[in-house]
């Protein structure tokens, strides 16, 4: 049975991840989790958390996937018993060291490496394998003949990331935001510098742009040949991202799901498409990325935050003269309405954003 792996970053992520049919969700306490900014979970209630979850038929999984320091494991140990006596199913681990410290303290605790680890090859896994994780959590770049050899040489579960953000660097191995602010993505911390505006001299040109700003993924019409492959369970990304966005990417990844075990292969169609791009995306989507030659065009050096879809061109701007108020006449192919958010584009440059306060038809 394949596994459809939802993010929840607060409890109305949770709830909206289960009411739109993930099988499991994975979430972090208020400590040692990659995604600290995130508003998350704690202590006190990861234990009804996960019984609600349990109701439903939903697994959920914790993250402990950050690096600790010599002087936390006593606080990690505390944190994992709470989870633990609250029958989490499984947590996801970075660092080593907290995999056999945790293997010697609770028997029977079921470890999932995490991404962060940058596992990519038969031998890393077999490593994992060794180290006494059950499933590994594969880095974005890894190629699908890897995940092929990954399944057909080891005992290991297999989860793969199929939509959400790419990170520029390679899993766990990207040390700018740590270094230029003492923010390390390994601590949860990370500024993502990554999406600043940057310039760039090569060979006396001139590149202007997020020129480091990768492309959102989305693998919807890889999910069958990604479970021919070995993956069992696909995951999607997004513990900073709203309730909006993980009950679309669910919705349209159930879908898919269902699909695949029904031997059918996906086609992800204009509609699904554009429901998936109005939840959030940073330009076109990367919808391959590395499973092949790894050379895909990675990098959106346009944009570095939410885009959303197209709509029309403006056709005239009013301006009141007070309390900011404009009146502009857009020629568009979608109905707008109160509290839609627009972005303003002269070619590839923003220019604008705002909220509509009020919205009708003219002509």
């Amino acid at each position: 049975m394949l596994e459809l792996l939802a993010p929840a970053g607060d409890t109305e992520a949770f709830d909206v991840a289960i009411e739109s049919g993930a099988d499991a969700v994975y979430l972090g306490l208020d400590n040692f989790n990659a995604r600290m900014k995130a508003q998350n979970f704690n202590c006190d209630n990861i234990a009804e958390i996960v019984s609600r979850a349990h109701f439903y038929g939903v697994k959920v999984y914790v993250t402990v996937n950050t690096i600790l320091q010599n002087d936390e494991f006593s606080d990690l140990i505390s944190l994992v018993k709470a989870a633990v006596d609250a029958k989490v199913d499984a947590f996801l681990v970075q660092d080593l060291g907290v995999c056999k410290v945790l293997k010697e303290c609770f028997e029977g605790i079921v470890l999932h490496a995490s991404t962060q680890l940058g596992v990519h090859n038969l031998l890393g896994a077999k490593v994992c394998e060794e180290a006494g994780f059950s499933r590994v959590v594969l880095s974005r770049e890894t190629k699908l003949e890897d995940i092929k050899a990954i399944k057909q040489n080891t005992n290991l579960e297999i989860e793969y990331f199929v939509q959400g953000a790419l990170c520029v660097a390679f899993s766990g191995n990207c040390y700018l935001s740590s270094k230029e602010q003492g923010a390390s993505g390994n601590r949860g911390l990370c500024k993502q510098l990554c999406r600043l505006p940057y310039r760039a001299e090569v060979g006396g040109k001139t590149y202007d742009g997020y020129l480091l700003s990768a492309r959102d993924l989305c693998l919807y019409s890889s999910i069958k040949q990604l479970a021919e492959a070995g993956v069992c369970s696909f995951k999607i990304e997004g513990r900073l991202r709203r309730k909006g966005y993980v009950a679309c990417a669910v919705q349209a990844y159930r879908k898919a799901i269902d699909e695949a075990e029904n031997g059918k292969n996906p086609v992800l169609d204009d509609k699904t498409k554009t429901m998936l791009k109005i939840a959030f995306s940073r330009g076109e989507y990367l919808e391959r990325a590395y499973l092949d030659d790894g050379t895909s065009k990675v990098i959106e050096k346009r944009f570095n935050n939410h885009t959303g879809i197209k709509i029309g061109v403006v056709r005239s701007v009013k301006d009141f003269g007070k309390d900011g108020l404009f009146e502009i006449t857009v020629a568009t192919k979608y109905p707008l309405e109160k509290d839609d958010g627009l972005k303003f584009f002269d070619g590839d440059k923003e220019k604008a954003s705002l909220g509509i306060g009020e919205a009708k038809p003219c002509g």
